[in-house]
């Protein structure tokens, strides 16, 4: 769980550095919202990456810099992980939640700078496929 936590806080601000090294934002929460559900459509495949727009949904306004996120899989079919990252931006060599083929579901928080494309947050799937849920708890402007 520690390592998970240092991944993602490296992450954040490893993208948010990248746009604003002096600046300073403020948290704000909004009530738990699905963002993405892939249950509805095809899951991700191996090493697919898939984008998605998060700003403009849930109640996240334009200026949002990052989101606050829940990420889960669902019914993966090998072990594998997920990266979630800035729309635009290079894939970074962390991942955001790790789970193995026997996992029904499992979730983990994380918090994600935005890309400046209309689909703002690319997630890849390193093996197998597995379906992909975000819901967001809040955002950074």
């Amino acid at each position: 769980m520690k390592t998970i936590i240092r991944l993602t806080l490296i992450t954040i601000a490893l993208s948010l550095s990248a746009t604003a090294a002096q600046a300073q934002f403020s948290f704000f929460a909004i009530t738990p919202c699905r963002a993405v559900d892939t249950r509805g459509t095809s899951p991700l495949t191996a090493g697919q990456q898939r984008s998605f727009q998060i700003r403009g949904v849930c109640g996240v306004p334009s200026t949002a810099a990052a989101v606050s996120v829940n990420v889960t899989v669902v019914s993966p079919t090998a072990a594998s992980f997920l990266t979630l990252w800035p729309t635009g931006s290079a894939r970074p060599n962390v991942s955001t939640i790790n789970f193995t083929g026997s996992d029904p579901s499992l979730a983990n928080g994380a918090i994600v700078g935005l890309g400046t494309a209309p689909n703002d947050l690319s997630v890849f799937n390193s093996a197998g496929s597995v379906h992909v849920l975000i819901d967001v708890t809040g955002y950074f402007q």
